[in-house]
């Protein structure tokens, strides 16, 4: 019983805060600006003029002008798991789906041209986050009673059943341009915090009553940390543009609380459990840390420009999410546990080109691709590599006014993979997604040397 409920929420505490499985691998949400969503997130080498580039590219800035850019992103997902035959447990449906979801993804950015080769630069955005919510029973229900009821009682609910992860950044940032018209450059922290929450069933560790939920467990968390970033970016010729840009891993300290509270069974092991429940026993409600640490990004990109009015790009981004391959779960009642994770490292490629229809309109479309980070799926993370279509708009309204929007399609493949924590695949996850993004840019004081 220990071991089963240690090992469970040490996966909620690591797996959710690795990724959204809303949307991206393991992973990090790169919706920050409707412009570049319309690029799908291609253009370190050339990016978009709405602030964004404090994200992107941030040794662009210092070659832009002064701008102050506010957006929203909504992801749209859902998604179902199948059993393979005969695995689901007796008197429950083989497929169960997930609700669709959508979820808002904000950000705000100001870029101020602080001198015609300096800018000064901050943003707020959110690159990390889930949620992710799977049919279950009340408490108090047996799987038959619900069944009857017309709810499903997803065996996943072993691993979490209801989760949610928020990470926000505030990044200031720096931005100068050493050789006017060459190379800029632009640096600068990165303040994070983290917040985590996590509902769980346990069930009895008797054979005779697996699938029988004895307790609920809500565990919660949040913390602070702070990183860095650098990025440059090279113009070989007026044609042909360069970029890089390094985001340093966040390790964030998470201090919370654990919660448990017994579900009764109906039978003698009721009363053989409730001493655990007690006050200071091991499944008394109880404070609880862990560490998580963000993954580092490495991201290059060229940008170039066959004719005027039509901009190529293409950029590679490796993630490290190897850094994710063990977590120590420190429980102030009963010690500390250890999950090992085996997460990998990713890539992801992008594609984009933008067509400058004219002054006030323009028009973008993107493909990317990007490997898995999990060795396999599960309820908190059922991703796998995806494959993202995109399209965009862009809208001057006014000289200083710009409005950009975009769509998102994304296709991952069926992915096998597991219900309960350490055990065999089972069946089958499928997933589908889409993103509708809106951004508004105003833009002010004198301008940069352009892109």
């Amino acid at each position: 019983m220990r071991r089963s409920l240690a090992i469970a929420g040490a996966a909620a505490l690591a797996c959710a805060a690795v990724g959204t499985p809303l949307h991206a691998q393991g992973s990090s949400v790169d919706q920050q600006s409707a412009c570049m969503s319309g690029r799908v997130g291609a253009g370190i080498a050339s990016p978009c003029n709405d602030g964004s580039a404090v994200y992107f590219s941030p040794g662009a800035l210092a070659t832009q002008g002064s701008n102050f850019g506010i957006g929203v992103t909504l992801i749209r997902a859902g998604g179902d798991f199948t059993y393979d035959p005969g695995q689901q447990p007796l008197g429950t449906t083989d497929h169960i789906t997930r609700s669709t979801e959508i979820v808002p993804v904000p950000q705000v950015f100001l870029s101020v041209k602080v001198k015609p080769r300096l800018a000064a630069a901050i943003g707020a955005f959110a690159p990390y986050g889930l949620g992710l919510d799977w049919p279950v029973c009340d408490a108090g229900q047996t799987t038959a009673q619900c069944t009857a009821a017309g709810t499903t009682n997803f065996e996943g609910r072993y691993t979490g059943y209801d989760n949610s992860l928020r990470a926000y950044y505030l990044q200031p940032t720096l931005s100068y341009e050493i050789i006017p018209g060459w190379l800029s450059v632009g640096a600068g922290l990165d303040v994070v915090h983290s917040t985590i929450e996590v509902h769980q069933r346990a069930d009895a560790p008797t054979v005779g009553l697996r699938g029988t939920d004895i307790a609920d467990a809500v565990l919660k968390g949040s913390g602070n940390a702070v990183t860095g970033h650098v990025g440059a970016l090279l113009r070989v010729s007026d044609r042909t543009h360069l970029g890089i840009r390094y985001l340093h891993r966040a390790k964030v300290d998470l201090d919370g609380t654990a919660d448990f509270t017994q579900i009764p069974t109906g039978t003698l092991f009721d009363p053989l459990l409730a001493a655990q429940f007690a006050a200071g026993g091991p499944l008394s409600d109880q404070g609880i840390a862990t560490s998580i640490t963000f993954p580092s990004q490495v991201t290059a990109g060229i940008s170039f420009r066959p004719v005027e009015v039509l901009n190529l790009m293409f950029d590679y981004q490796r993630t490290g999410w190897s850094s994710f391959n063990r977590f120590v779960l420190d429980f102030e009642n009963r010690g500390l546990d250890t999950l090992t994770l085996n997460y990998r490292d990713t890539n992801t490629f992008r594609a984009a080109a933008e067509f400058e229809y004219s002054d006030a309109l323009a028009f973008r479309l993107g493909y990317r691709y990007n490997t898995a980070a999990t060795p396999r799926a599960t309820p908190f993370l059922p991703e796998g590599e995806r494959n993202y279509y995109t399209a965009g708009i862009g809208f001057r309204a006014t000289r200083a006014l710009t409005a950009d929007f975009s769509f998102q399609y994304i296709n991952q493949p069926d992915r096998r993979g597991a219900v309960r924590p350490d055990e065999p695949l089972v069946g089958v996850y499928s997933a589908t997604g889409q993103t509708f993004g809106f951004t508004l840019s105003y833009h002010f004081g004198n301008g940069g040397s352009g892109q």
